[in-house]
């Protein structure tokens, strides 16, 4: 390996582009032809603050996108993103609608390379992350650059875009890299994939880190050289900074515990909070725990659930499924094509058809509320043929329990009504809830800064901050339950000044 010329080359070219870095505020499309091989669909495009800044980068598990550090500035250290960060994964042609887009709420930065690794505050689901090579590439191999960047006639391009490249030199933490035909790496390409081509697809061996941007729009310089960070020696750093979280989501009631687990698998455990776990399913999305029924969603949306003994056998109740809701003598569902329906009783009652156009249900034993996907929350009371009543318009998230009705609205105000249908909303805060749960005497709120706060007992009892940096919040009569945004869940029992006991 001739690391003195990679060296040397490599600071000729990053003095070259210290000015345009400098000036432009963007970071380095390739230019190459817009990729439609699904094999590139670990590839995404990473927004910074209002839009100012575009880099690109590659999905290394489902909650870790690795990109160039440079790109969140000269100096990066682990924490929150130092601006607004969105990650767009899998989706080729930026102007569909497949793939994910995530918000990045952590940075992990490399000590000495130019590479950052980007959590995502929630998991790409179904998307397929890239595979670590773990041998250097050697002179004279071909390599794949992929990147969202601006290309030669287009600033800000739609469309995933692809190029060849010959490997010059490997030095020990760089390569050089000259391009075959009319491909060159731009602005907006910076922390993209540098992939080896393999019998079984591709391989992460770089990421994209200066070029002499040759053929880029407005760019007279005619070189279309680079160097790329190696990160085929970086297994270990990866594996030791991406983790998946413990848990995603808890469930509780005074006398079970639910848990989601980072693998998507299920468990529960009853009685105290030091009793044993027990494995319920796996591949799943959703945990629901309710008196003493455990329902669980199955990521290819098949509902199921179980009653009685926790010894009992799991039903298949429903499939096509997104959204699941118990209760101890109902279950609703939503199906895929935005049907609620209900059944009550056993759990092989039939289905009821409740409404269409729906997103979300809640159910308890005497009522039924829906939320449109024009965003009015409808509430029933008693039988299943009842009549609907709307209590609000512009929600985002409906939750029932008892005589009381809970809604979040679009602009993150909460409300709670208490009593009959008609009753009046009591306003439980003006702005900043992501989420609502009821149960009981208790009011849950998760705000969009990710704290938990509960009230006991009246309406307008005090709301009490009980845990910050929460996912995911579940309340009981007596238990509170969350997920951490790093994956520990955790249940206190007893009034809302007892201490937490992590439990998973």
């Amino acid at each position: 390996m001739n690391l003195p010329r990679a060296r040397r080359r490599a600071a000729t070219i990053l003095a070259a582009m210290v000015a345009v870095t400098a000036t432009a505020g963007a970071a380095h499309a390739v230019n190459g032809p817009a990729v439609t091989d699904p094999a590139l669909a670990f590839s995404v495009q990473l927004k910074l603050g209002d839009s100012v800044k575009g880099c690109s980068g590659v999905l290394v598990n489902r909650w870790w996108v690795a990109t160039a550090k440079s790109c969140f500035g000269a100096t990066v250290t682990a924490g929150a993103p130092p601006l607004a960060t969105t990650a767009t994964i899998g989706r080729l042609d930026l102007n569909s609608s497949g793939g994910h887009v995530r918000t990045v709420d952590k940075i992990v930065p490399h000590p000495e390379r130019d590479v950052v690794l980007a959590r995502l505050a929630e998991p790409a689901l179904g998307a397929t992350a890239v595979k670590i090579g773990t041998t250097p590439p050697a002179t004279g191999d071909a390599l794949v650059a992929a990147g969202y960047g601006r290309t030669a006639d287009r600033w800000v391009p739609d469309a995933l875009h692809a190029g060849d490249f010959t490997v010059t030199a490997v030095g020990a933490a760089t390569l050089d890299l000259t391009a075959v035909g009319d491909a060159t790496i731009c602005k907006g390409d910076a922390g993209g994939p540098v992939l080896r081509r393999t019998s079984a697809g591709y391989e992460l061996v770089g990421l994209h880190h200066t070029s002499y941007q040759g053929g880029c729009l407005s760019v007279t310089e005619t070189r279309r050289d680079a160097v790329e960070t190696r990160v085929d020696d970086l297994a270990a750093w990866f594996t030791a900074n991406t983790p998946i979280p413990n848990s995603l989501q808890v469930s509780v009631t005074d006398t079970r515990i639910g848990v989601l687990r980072g693998d998507y698998g299920t468990q529960f455990k009853e009685g105290g909070l030091s009793a044993k776990w027990n494995p319920l399913l796996a591949d799943a999305k959703d945990i629901v725990v309710a008196a003493d029924r455990i329902g669980v969603l199955t990521q290819d949306g098949a509902a199921w659930v179980k009653e009685g003994p926790t010894t009992a056998t799991f039903v298949r109740v429903q499939v096509n499924v997104k959204q699941l809701a118990l209760s101890g003598n109902r279950i609703g569902v939503v199906t895929n094509d935005g049907v609620a329906s209900v059944k009550e009783g056993g759990l092989s009652a039939n289905w009821i058809p409740e409404h269409t156009g729906v997103q979300q249900v809640a159910v308890t034993d005497t009522r039924v509320g829906v939320l449109t996907t024009a965003g009015v929350a409808k509430v029933k009371e008693g039988g299943l043929s009842a009549q609907w009543i709307p209590e609000q318009s512009g929600v985002k998230q409906i939750a029932l329990s008892g005589n009381r009705i809970g809604v979040v609205l679009t602009n993150g105000a909460a409300d709670v009504k208490e009593g009959g249908l008609s009753a009046g909303w009591s306003p439980q805060a003006t702005a900043g809830v992501a989420s609502l749960v009821l149960n009981d005497d208790r009011v849950g709120l998760l705000t969009t800064a990710k704290v938990a706060q509960v009230r006991e007992g009246k309406l307008d009892s005090p709301l009490i901050n009980e845990q910050w940096n929460v996912r995911h919040l579940s309340v009981s009569g007596s238990r509170v339950g969350v997920v951490l945004v790093d994956g520990s869940a955790e249940v206190k029992q007893g009034g809302l000044s007892a201490p937490w006991t992590p439990v998973w």
